[in-house]
C-alpha cells in the first residue's frame, strides 16, 4: 500500500494541470459554499461536466478541490451574515456570527479555515492510512445503529437549552414536525402535503435552513437599521487575527477530538457533516469550563465545528473507494464521476489504478493546504463585508437567498418555502425560541423516524435495538450526552445555593 501511495505523488505535484485544476477548483469551491443555496454536492455535480476532456487522476483532482472548498467556503457567509452557506455550516453560526457582530471578524474567519485545514488534513491522513479497516467498522452499521446515531444528535439539544426548557424543546419539535413532511419513505403515503404536490418530497433542508437563518437576520438588520453603527470601531476590532502560538496550543486537544468525530461520522454512509459539527460542538461544550460561553461568540465553537465538518470529507469517500458504497451525497456524485472516466469503485480500483485512487488520497490531502491559503489572504477581504450599509446588506442577503433557493432546483416552490421558513424563524425571534433545535429537528428527524421503522421491521423482537455491541455503545454515549449538562445543572444550583447561605451568614 505505502509503495503505491508514494508513487502517486509525483503524478499528483509534478503535473501542471493537476495543480491548476486543485488550485482552479479549490477557489471556485469557496465562492460556490459561500453562496447560500449552493452546497459541496451541487459544487461536484456542475463539475464533473467540465472534466470530460481531462484525464481521470486530474479530474478526481479537480472534484477534491471543489469538495474541499465548498465545505470551507459555507463558514463564510454563516460567519459574516448569519447564514450557513451549506448545511455543514449550520453549527458555525452559532459562535462565528456573535464573534463578527462585535468585531472579531477576521479571527472567526481565520479560525474557521485554519480549523477547516486541520480537520481535512487528519481525514485525509485517515483515508490514506486505515480506509479499509475504516470501511470494514461503517459496514456493521445497520438501520438500528443509525437511528442511535440519529438520538444521540438529537441528545445534543440539551446543550441549546441554556435559557427556557420548555422552549428549546418547543424548538425541537417545530423541526422534527417539518421533517415529517412528504411521502412517507417506509410505507408510501402522503403526509402533511397541503394538497400540494410540491411537498411530496418534504420540505428541502436547506432551504429550510435558508429561510430560518436568513429572513429573520434581514429583519433584524431591518430593524435596527435606524440606529448608528459605529463603522469606526467594527474596523479597527476586526483587525485582529490568529495568533499562531497561543490560539495554536489552546486548539490541540478540540483539534483531536473534533477530528476523531468528524472521521468517524464520515465513514457511516448517510451520516453527514452537519451531524459531526454538532455532535463535535455539544462534545467540546461540555468538556469546557466556561460552557456558559458557547453560542455568545466564543472561538472555541467555531473551532469544534469547522474541524469537525471538514474532517468528514476525505473519510466519507472511505466506504466509496473499497466498496462502492458512497460515505454521503457529494460521494455518491464522485462515484458517478469515476464511471464517467471508466473506473468502477470496489475493491478492484485498488489494483487496477492504484496510482488514480491514492493521487485522489493525496488531492484530498494537498488542497486543504490551498484552501487555507485562500482562507488567510482573504479574510481581511471578506471581514470588509461588516463594514456595507446595514440596508443595503440586508437587500443583498435577501437577493442572495432567493437566488440561491431557487437554484437548487430551478423551481418557485423552493423559495416560497424558504420565505415560509423565513417567517416562522421571525415568530421564533419575536418569542425568543432558539432556533439550533429545530435544526437538529429538521436534519436529524427523518434518518431517525425511517431508521427506527426499518430496524423494527428486520429484528425478531425490540430488544434486538438495543443489545446489538455497536448500539449498545452509542446508547451509552447518547446518556452521557443527556447527563452531563444535568450533572453541570445540579453543581451549578448547589454551588448558588452556598453563596447564598455564606452571603446570608455574613449579613447577618
Amino acid at each position: 500500500m505505502l509503495e503505491h501511495l508514494f508513487a502517486a505523488l509525483p503524478a499528483v505535484i509534478f503535473s501542471w494541470q493537476g495543480v491548476l485544476a486543485m488550485v482552479v477548483s479549490t477557489g471556485a469551491g469557496i465562492i460556490i459554499g459561500a453562496l447560500p443555496g449552493l452546497s459541496a454536492t451541487m459544487g461536484v455535480a456542475l463539475l464533473i461536466p467540465f472534466t470530460f476532456g481531462m484525464d481521470s487522476l486530474t479530474a478526481l483532482l479537480a472534484m477534491a478541490g471543489m469538495y474541499n472548498g465548498a465545505i470551507y467556503g459555507g463558514s463564510i457567509s454563516a460567519i459574516l451574515l448569519n447564514i450557513p452557506g451549506t448545511p455543514a455550516a449550520v453549527c458555525t453560526t452559532l459562535d462565528g456570527y456573535p464573534m463578527a457582530k462585535r468585531g472579531d471578524g477576521v479571527l472567526a474567519l481565520q479560525a474557521g479555515v485554519i480549523c477547516s485545514c486541520v480537520g481535512g488534513v487528519l481525514s485525509a491522513l485517515s483515508l490514506m492510512l486505515i480506509a479499509p479497516y475504516l470501511a470494514q467498522l461503517a459496514l456493521r452499521f445497520g438501520p438500528a445503529e443509525y437511528f442511535w446515531v440519529a438520538v444521540l444528535g438529537l441528545s445534543t439539544i440539551a446543550s441549546f437549552l441554556s435559557g427556557s426548557t420548555l422552549k428549546g424543546l418547543i424548538s425541537g419539535f417545530i423541526g422534527l414536525l417539518i421533517s415529517t413532511f412528504g411521502t412517507d419513505a417506509i410505507t408510501g403515503v402522503p403526509r402533511f402535503d397541503f394538497g400540494t404536490s410540491y411537498l411530496l418530497d418534504g420540505v428541502p433542508q436547506l432551504v429550510a435552513l435558508i429561510g430560518l437563518f436568513s429572513i429573520p437576520e434581514v429583519y433584524i438588520i431591518l430593524e435596527k437599521s435606524g440606529l448608528k453603527q459605529g463603522v469606526k470601531d467594527i474596523h479597527l476590532a476586526a483587525s485582529r487575527g490568529w495568533d499562531w502560538v497561543r490560539d495554536s496550543t489552546a486548539s490541540v486537544s478540540i483539534w483531536i477530538r473534533s477530528s476523531l468525530i468528524g472521521i468517524i461520522i464520515g465513514i457511516m454512509p448517510g451520516a453527514g457533516a452537519n451531524i459531526a459539527a454538532f455532535i463535535s460542538y455539544n462534545d467540546a461544550r461540555q468538556r469546557s469550563k466556561t460552557p456558559e460561553k458557547f453560542g455568545t461568540g466564543f472561538i472555541d465553537g467555531v473551532k469544534a465545528a469547522e474541524t469537525a465538518n471538514n474532517a468528514v470529507t476525505a473519510s466519507a469517500l472511505a466506504p466509496m473507494l473499497t466498496f462502492g458504497v458512497p460515505g454521503n451525497a457529494v460521494a455518491a456524485v464522485m462515484i458517478g464521476g469515476l464511471m464517467v472516466h471508466g473506473l468502477q469503485p470496489g475493491p478492484n480500483l485498488f489494483v487496477k489504478e492504484p496510482i488514480v485512487v491514492y493521487g485522489l488520497m493525496w488531492g484530498m490531502l494537498l488542497t486543504n493546504f490551498i484552501m487555507l491559503f485562500f482562507g488567510l489572504l482573504g479574510s481581511r477581504l471578506f471581514a470588509k463585508c461588516l463594514l456595507i450599509p446595514p440596508t443595503l446588506m440586508a437587500a443583498a442577503i435577501l437577493v442572495l437567498c432567493c437566488v440561491g433557493t431557487y437554484s437548487i432546483n430551478n423551481t418557485l416552490g423552493d423559495v416560497f418555502a424558504m420565505l415560509i421558513c423565513g417567517f416562522i424563524g421571525v415568530l421564533m425571534l419575536r418569542l425568543r425560541i432558539p432556533v439550533a433545535p429545530a435544526v437538529l429537528g429538521i436534519i436529524l428527524g427523518g434518518m431517525a423516524e425511517n431508521e427506527f421503522r426499518r430496524a423494527l421491521l428486520l429484528a425478531d423482537s425490540f430488544l434486538d435495538l438495543f443489545i446489538r455491541p455497536l448500539s449498545a455503545v452509542l446508547i451509552a454515549l447518547t446518556l452521557l450526552s443527556l447527563a452531563v449538562p444535568i450533572i453541570k445543572g445540579v453543581k451549578k444550583r448547589k454551588a448558588g445555593v452556598v453563596e447564598e447561605e455564606m452571603s446570608g451568614g455574613i449579613e447577618f
